[in-house]
């Protein structure tokens, strides 16, 4: 054997003697005792055996308390040409952050006959703060205007609340209208 070969083969055993050890596939349990697999490959699930499924508890996810909403009244309603406007200011009581809301506001008349309806939508209003929007219903005077009323807002994600949340209307829950001495405003 020549040198070149002889050089070869002693850094091959020396690589070898530098591998890591071959790992395993082991368990560990965490802070709230489930049961993760770590893999040789780097990788890591959760153990789930058919007696701790159903003994798991399902995850919660948080409700929208009664004494925590958002707050919806009429800061303002103005005479524009063409119609009328309302400003709105929606005040976020929530424990989370309001990504999206899109709530119909319709214009009714005295004779309890709808005008028309507009939606709006307020975005990215943090926990404590307020947001404003104006909604225009044109062909209409503000004194025209006897009844404004809040409906659908199922458009939403608020918190644990979105679109796909089962049940209509939970959106829709959480807006508390504040009175207002300009018109009737409900939902």
């Amino acid at each position: 054997m020549g040198r070149p070969v002889l050089f070869s083969l002693g850094l091959l055993a020396l690589a070898l003697a530098f591998t890591a050890p071959a790992r395993a596939d082991f368990e560990v349990v965490d802070k709230k005792g489930r049961r993760i697999l770590l893999k040789d490959n780097g990788t890591w699930r959760f153990v789930v055996n058919a007696d701790d499924a159903a003994s798991a508890p399902e995850e919660q996810k948080p409700e929208v308390k009664l004494d925590e909403t958002l707050a919806l009244q009429i800061v303002r309603r103005t005479e524009s040409p063409g119609g009328c406007s309302f400003e709105l200011a929606l005040a976020n009581q929530l424990p989370f952050e309001v990504r999206n809301l899109v709530p119909d506001f319709s214009a009714y008349r005295a004779n309890g006959l709808i005008h028309s309806t507009q939606l709006t939508s307020f975005a990215w209003i943090k926990p404590g703060e307020v947001r404003n929007k104006t909604v225009q219903f044109n062909g209409i005077a503000c004194w025209d205007i006897a009844r404004l009323q809040v409906h659908g807002a199922d458009r939403c994600e608020v918190g644990p609340l979105n679109k796909f949340t089962e049940g209509k209307g939970k959106c829709l829950a959480a807006i508390k209208v504040q009175p207002s001495d300009l018109l009737t405003f409900n939902k």
